[in-house]
């Protein structure tokens, strides 16, 4: 076992990103890559404190509090599939006693999955796929391209973007506080495009009044779903509204894990959710979600964190090819926010016809490395200093 490389990517931005929550300009992602004997993983989070309280230094803070050596002789196995399906079931061994966050969870699990994948000769949609639903591993028969919806922040005009961008079946529109400006913008769109699927993203910003408001005002413009409009854990206004005025509600950062998903379906609190892989603690978490959802027959929409720069776009790739049935899926925007690749193959996007191409390319594990532009954000290995290698060390799987 070789220790962690760690990466800080504060990477800047060809355009900025601006919603109710945030203005973005840079990217905020840390980077893992770990070589376990024969293969190396990678992995990626974006911390957002608006959505789990989280950031990258509290992450790289968490870090330095996994003992990656224990961890490396936990998950030596001749069976990947056995250990993939022992960390769906139990989770990571040898964590800290203190629960770390989603973020710092996310980005060890995908290093790790993507080195047992690697290790089983899988690709990660049909190693996730083997440790979770084995029964459906072989069956999917994949469409030739999965359909984007866009997201129109509130630093474009809708005129400019619809000129640029020519979004085909559906759109998400982030909106502000000012329920006139809101309205200007949501009239400018339909005039546009009519029968477009819209939904709309105050990110968190009004009150309960607001959107009461908003969603009488707004009816006649046809939106499909409001987007968690109101602070964090707002579960039963979010109930009283769908039960007392019929607002379509889909939460986000309201639900982060399994067992808050479940708490909000138990409270009728939503009609659709957004799952994020960063945000829900990493892809088995995520895929429990998605599970869930299914059992249920709530429509998920298969989000991404802004300004992802790597591992997190291609492990949404793997969950868009071992799962079908979304409500809507987005693609993020790396190849306009950033001049470089951070990472080789990047996943493609389809521009002329706002879709992913289906089936993503069957390499083991992610099927991605990071590239030499990565290694300007390298860390210090003070992050895993206290760490040394075992004295024996782990023999290639």
């Amino acid at each position: 076992m070789t220790l962690p490389e760690i990466y800080l990517v504060r990477q800047p931005m060809t355009t900025p990103f601006t919603h109710g929550a945030h203005r973005r300009q840079t990217s905020e992602s840390v980077v893992l890559r770990w070589t376990r004997g024969a293969f190396t993983g990678i992995g990626e989070c974006a911390p957002r404190r608006y959505v789990t309280a989280e950031d990258c230094e509290s992450v790289l803070a968490e870090l330095r509090s996994i003992d990656f050596a224990r961890l490396a002789q936990a998950l030596a196995s001749v069976d990947p599939i056995d250990r993939g399906r022992a960390l769906y079931e139990q989770g990571l061994p040898f964590f800290p006693d203190k629960a770390v966050g989603n973020n710092t969870r996310c980005l060890v699990e995908m290093a790790v999955l993507d080195t047992l994948a690697q290790q089983a000769e899988l690709p990660l949609s049909s190693y996730l796929l083997h440790i979770t639903a084995p029964a459906t591993a072989t069956r999917r028969v994949l469409p030739a391209q999965a359909n984007i919806t866009q997201v129109l922040d509130l630093s474009q005009s809708v005129q400019v973007f619809f000129q640029q961008r020519k979004p085909l079946r559906s759109l998400k529109l982030k909106l502000e506080a000012d329920l006139h400006a809101n309205r200007q913008r949501l009239e400018s769109l339909r005039a546009l495009a009519p029968t477009l699927e819209l939904y709309v993203d105050p990110n968190m910003s009004w009150s309960a009044d607001q959107l009461h408001n908003s969603a009488r005002q707004l009816r006649d413009l046809d939106v499909a779903l409001f987007e968690e409009p109101l602070p964090r854990g707002s579960l039963e206004d979010y109930r009283q509204a769908r039960r007392k005025l019929g607002i379509a509600i889909m939460l986000d950062e309201s639900v982060i894990s399994p067992s808050s998903l479940a708490l909000a379906w138990k409270l009728q609190a939503l009609d659709a959710v957004n799952l994020r892989i960063a945000k829900c603690g990493g892809l088995l978490a995520t895929t429990k979600m998605i599970e869930q959802c299914h059992h249920w027959g709530l429509p998920v929409y298969l989000g991404v964190q802004v300004a992802e720069v790597g591992p997190l776009i291609a492990a949404h790739r793997a969950l868009l090819t071992a799962y079908d049935g979304f409500l809507a899926v987005e693609a993020g925007q790396h190849d306009r926010f950033f001049d470089s690749d951070l990472m080789e193959p990047m996943p493609a996007i389809d521009r002329q016809h706002n879709a992913i191409p289906l089936p993503v390319p069957a390499r083991p594990g992610l099927g991605c490395q990071l590239t030499p532009h990565i290694l300007p954000f390298q860390q210090a290995t003070e992050a895993v200093k206290h760490l040394k290698e075992p004295l024996n060390s782990e023999r290639a799987q």
